[in-house]
């Protein structure tokens, strides 16, 4: 099990990630608290990198915050 570290809080992010990736939808980056693994694979499956490739995306937009990239 994984602990997503976010250095903004989980509505911030939403808004981050879909500007990163405007592909997504608002449906894609739902979150239930608990539930980091089942988001990381659903948005590698969604956008087709990999499971430690999004981990590192996510935390990289969260150390962001002055712009999602």
């Amino acid at each position: 099990m994984i602990k997503l570290n976010l250095e903004t809080s989980w509505t911030e992010m939403i808004a981050m990630l879909l500007e990163a990736e405007p592909q997504l939808s608002p449906a894609d980056v739902e979150f239930e608290e608990g539930e980091d693994e089942a988001l990381v694979r659903k948005l590698s499956q969604r956008l087709g990198r990999s499971y430690e490739q999004v981990i590192g995306w996510i935390e990289s937009v969260s150390s962001n915050t002055s712009k999602a990239s």
